[in-house]
């Protein structure tokens, strides 16, 4: 399993990686939403439960500025 991490602006993160189970995931977090952690997750996609696809992946990581050699791993359909 991988979990990379990427700190945004205004307090949020973008975290995204590879599961052998899930696929590839990524998170987004706004900390700014409650003080109660739990209630801060955004948005949650993997590909084995919301079928996320390659291209929506690379998409996202792009848009939030994944390391470019995550997002080349990705669109050849390798784990990084």
């Amino acid at each position: 399993m991988s979990r990379f991490s990427v700190k945004l602006q205004e307090n949020r993160e973008f975290i995204y990686g590879f599961d052998h189970v899930l696929g590839y995931f990524y998170e987004i977090w706004d900390y700014n939403v409650s003080k109660n952690q739990e209630e801060c997750l955004i948005e949650d996609k993997c590909h084995l439960f919301h079928k996320l696809s390659k291209v929506d992946m690379v998409g996202t990581m792009s848009k939030f500025g994944a390391n470019p050699r995550h997002v080349e791993l990705v669109a050849l359909d390798m784990p990084f």
